[in-house]
């Protein structure tokens, strides 16, 4: 049976989308992930406030190196990355023990394995109902997609983007790349170039930026539709769920 299961694990708030038996390997997965990025914090707290890239020490695990290896290519700090690596760490346990099809959501930063199309919802419009979306292909490896926004939601943004959305290989570098590219969207003409300082980063596939009814592209983009807004499908911590984060005035970000 395929299922739709939200789970909130201390901060991490995340949308599992898979049949019934890759749920556990999921779960297990996001605890342990969490675990890695706390310990790193317990020894140095700087890797939780720096906005820029960080350097581990030979002795860091595999989820802070992902982290950092991502925020260095995006010029961010790592927890820029946070939300992706544990979206991409659940999903590359549910491949691993058999899933083909499904997707975690962690509050927009979304690592996904499609068999089948699917639509996923880019909303950044407050108190609209209706929204755009991308038509997704059936695709064997793996893709990430994660926003950003300088203007709804909690996350740190240093632009005044309504949204920034970036594709790529795996959700942990979509989601530096998102936090870079909305951190240059200021204006309309920063439009322009918003995506210029990572159009050779390996592994960016393309993104999205909208400010202010202005719209921005690049890369290899799937096809814009567009959808009913779905506040329902939106990943949350039942901490934030007041309307500005589920949609219903607003809420940034993408949700499959």
């Amino acid at each position: 049976m395929f299922v739709h299961s939200k789970v909130e694990i201390g901060e991490t708030a995340a949308t599992v989308a898979c049949e019934r038996e890759f749920l556990g390997p999921a779960v297990e997965a996001i605890k342990a992930a969490r675990t890695r990025v706390e310990r790193q914090i317990r020894m140095d707290p700087f890797f939780l406030a720096t906005m820029e890239p960080f350097r581990y020490d030979d002795e860091a695990d595999r989820t802070v190196r992902r982290m950092c290896d991502a925020a260095e290519k995006a010029g961010v700090g790592p927890m820029a990355a946070v939300a992706g690596a544990i979206a991409q760490e659940a999903l590359e346990a549910m491949v691993a023990a058999g899933c083909t099809h499904g997707w975690v959501d962690n509050g927009g930063d979304i690592a996904l394995l499609l068999e089948e199309p699917a639509t996923v919802e880019v909303f950044c419009e407050p108190g609209a109902k209706e929204a755009f979306g991308f038509e997704l292909a059936p695709s064997a490896s793996v893709l990430g997609i994660c926003s950003s926004s300088g203007r709804i939601g909690h996350s740190i943004s240093l632009g005044d983007a309504d949204v920034a959305v970036a594709f790529a290989d795996d959700a942990v570098l979509a989601d530096a790349l998102a936090t870079a590219i909305g951190n240059l969207v200021v204006d309309q003409e920063s439009m322009r170039s918003c995506f210029d300082p990572f159009k050779a980063v390996k592994g960016f596939r393309g993104g999205l930026a909208v400010r202010d009814g202005d719209v921005a592209m690049w890369g290899d983009l799937p096809k814009l539709i567009e959808v009913e807004h779905s506040p329902e499908r939106v990943t949350v911590h039942s901490r934030m769920a007041g309307p500005a984060f589920t949609g219903d005035e607003g809420h940034q970000g993408v949700r499959i």
